[in-house]
């Protein structure tokens, strides 16, 4: 196993959120909550948060969840605005837009912000940054995948990882935006590009045309030198041609768990590395790690199940023997 920690070790870490989770009053699964209290519009989450004590287990130790509104304009920044841009459709960076029947719509962006940040200085993999969210409301989603899951939101977990995995792969291929869906294609038609642009071509057009790459949350792209090059396009595209480009990276997908999280919805962090560095794994863990222990767990409770229904049925068979030898002695 090539995670960030050991499996022991994140399932000890899964167990106390998740008895913290179930310690709440509000007992609804993370998709009934997430539909319930989360808008679709720009509000300060600070009483919903409170009011179902998601601060039981989103305890914010890297101090950065912010549950208020900070900032102007139509969309002020919080914890919630990265799905609100998501299902609105004004994904400032699309890579791939999926959407199934009955599962809803699925996004894979390049994050604003400072991507790769947490890679560390001086590394070449940051222009790879990619994240998967969920971008419609229907079906399922979550606050976070290392809380507990129902079988259909961890079913879900695993088809996200995925999406990364087919993202990943057209990047690779510099494939026609064309065939990277519906957002990519209207993101194009915004910027007057050619639907026959490579979508890594693309990619570095999108971070060209980032506004306010000063503000909130901004943008920020670094090089080998650790410097700042998100407002030169040569800089840009020689980073994003490196790292697609350079064979024997393999993708590697992780999450922030709850207690390190700044954006209070889903996303699996995709990332294109021989390893993961050290100065990741106190923050972050391999999406494999957790979907073991989830998985496990689900083996676990079927197993018990199955134990305990034979056993009901053996006790069942042993009452019904002793009403039929008691019925013989009495005839």
């Amino acid at each position: 196993m090539g995670g960030s920690q050991s499996t022991a070790k994140v399932s000890e870490s899964m167990a106390d959120f998740g008895a913290r989770w179930n310690s709440r009053d509000v007992k609804e699964s993370q998709t009934e909550l997430f539909w319930k209290i989360v808008s679709d519009d720009p509000e300060d989450f600070t009483e919903k948060f409170k009011e179902a004590q998601l601060n039981y287990v989103f305890t914010d130790e890297s101090e950065k969840l912010r549950t208020n509104l900070v900032g102007g304009g139509d969309d002020p920044y919080n914890t919630l605005q990265m799905w609100r841009q998501a299902v609105k459709g004004n994904t400032a960076i699309p890579i791939m837009d999926v959407s199934f029947p009955g599962k809803g719509c699925y996004r894979v962006m390049h994050p604003l912000g400072v991507p790769g940040v947490h890679l560390g200085d001086n590394h070449l993999s940051k222009a790879s940054h990619l994240i998967v969210i969920k971008a419609s409301r229907e079906g399922v989603v979550t606050f976070n995948d290392f809380l507990p899951t129902t079988k259909e939101e961890t079913d879900d977990f695993e088809f996200r990882q995925g999406l990364l995995d087919m993202a990943f792969a057209k990047m690779k291929a510099n494939v026609p935006l064309s065939e990277c869906g519906e957002a990519v294609v209207k993101k194009a038609e915004e910027l007057g590009v050619d639907k026959n642009v490579g979508i890594r071509d693309f990619l570095v057009r999108m971070i060209d045309a980032v506004p306010d790459k000063g503000g909130t949350p901004g943008y920020t792209l670094a090089d080998g030198s650790n410097e700042d090059v998100s407002g030169d396009t040569a800089s840009v595209k020689a980073l994003v041609e490196a790292v697609y480009t350079q064979p024997g990276l393999k993708v590697k997908k992780l999450i922030q768990p709850n207690n390190h999280v700044s954006v209070m919805i889903s996303h699996i962090h995709g990332f294109l590395l021989n390893e993961v560095p050290e100065c990741m794994k106190a923050t972050y863990v391999e999406c494999e790690d957790i979907l073991k222990v989830k998985r496990d767990y689900e083996t676990m409770v079927s197993q018990e199940g199955a134990q305990q229904l034979a056993l009901d049925v053996s006790e069942e068979e042993d009452n019904s023997l002793s009403r039929q030898a008691s019925t013989v002695r009495c005839s």
